[in-house]
């Protein structure tokens, strides 16, 4: 079962099984107690909200208004006469988004250290692969995903002028003598310009072909990134908008144009 089929399983049957739940123990709702009819309830989010938000926040919705209609007095109402099913409520209402918080933020960080396992893997793992005679179809692919782990998390694209309201990555900057170059990319981005190298070392890099803005996916305020992996990946860029004989235009949809 893929992950979308799961989620969408998730997102319907999750309110299902809160309100089914739900109107099941209505009739032995005084041998029970309402407590732990939420308690009950609580627990489908809980297993909905570690599938997805999505989920969580559905089923969420659907156990407090089941628990509002079933359990809450007056009956078969929702109005609520009672503090205490107040509680109850507004915890099912919120306990779906806040345990589905708590899971993708933890699997962001596992992300992120097998990331950086990976990163720590590569030199060995890229030095046995080169170590013989490939393919460079092989190779190349091999080489750009284990750079790239650096930036999976990141978003980017291209435009053609300098983003003025962006701060720029420097080509130039040396690293420290531990041999770290990583900088704190901010939450509005950055850009690097996207150069051809030039026919000689003395004439330095060649022309600008247009500017590689890099920024954190939406709900991150910052990124870690390495500079040699952004430069890594503008160079590139670089290699592959210069092929043809028009000029790249990011402008054009990102055709080439006369």
């Amino acid at each position: 079962m893929t992950t979308t089929r799961a989620n969408r399983l998730a997102i319907v049957g999750g309110p299902i099984v809160a309100f089914v739940l739900g109107a099941a123990t209505s009739s032995i709702r005084d041998q029970l107690g309402a407590t732990n009819v939420g308690i009950a309830l609580a627990i489908v989010v809980a297993a909905a909200a570690l599938v997805s938000r999505g989920a969580a926040l559905t089923t969420a919705v659907a156990a407090a208004l089941t628990f509002n209609f079933f359990h809450a007095k007056p009956y078969h109402s929702l109005r609520i006469s009672d503090s205490r099913d107040v509680a109850i409520v507004a915890l099912l209402a919120v306990l779906g988004l806040v345990i589905s918080d708590i899971t993708a933020w933890r699997r962001r960080r596992e992300a992120i250290a097998h990331r950086q396992d990976r990163a720590v893997e590569a030199p060995t793992t890229i030095g046995a692969l080169v170590a013989g005679v490939h393919p460079v179809g092989v190779v190349w692919p091999a080489v750009v995903n284990a750079i790239l782990d650096q930036l999976s998390l990141a978003d980017c694209g291209v435009v053609l002028d300098q983003p003025t309201n962006l701060p720029i990555i420097s080509r130039s900057v040396g690293r420290t003598p531990e041999g770290d170059d990583a900088f704190v990319l901010p939450a509005k981005g950055a850009s690097i310009a996207i150069q051809l190298p030039g026919s000689s070392p003395a004439q330095g890099p060649g022309p600008t072909l247009g500017y590689l803005v890099v920024m954190p996916p939406p709900g991150m305020t910052s990124l870690t990134v390495e500079r040699r992996v952004l430069l890594a990946l503008a160079d590139h860029l670089a290699i592959a908008l210069s092929y043809g004989d028009r000029p790249f235009d990011p402008a054009d949809n990102g055709k080439a144009v006369k």
